[in-house]
């Protein structure tokens, strides 16, 4: 499981890029699959503006989940399938 810690919608989108190729789908493929164009696709991975909405499909569409916690915050995560903990 790849984890990460984004501090800008630049970089959440860099993530989801990443994520994407992991799972072998093109841009266009995965647009379709989104619901959106290939350019609205193209601007979240490019940390351009775009609605809540895409953002959080896109996310479940890649089996992620967006936390978002107070900057000074410690924060552990578990994931219950595989028994890996993550330090954030």
């Amino acid at each position: 499981m790849t984890w990460t810690n984004a501090y800008s919608v630049k970089q959440v989108g860099t993530f989801l890029k990443k994520r994407r190729r992991e799972r072998g789908y093109t841009q266009d493929e995965f647009a379709e699959m989104v619901g959106v164009s290939h350019a609205t696709l193209s601007a979240l991975e490019n940390g351009k503006s775009v609605s809540t909405k895409t953002l959080e499909l896109a996310l479940q569409l890649l089996g992620l989940r967006l936390v978002v916690v107070p900057k000074n915050a410690e924060v552990s995560v578990t994931v219950p399938s595989q028994g890996a903990k993550h330090e954030i």
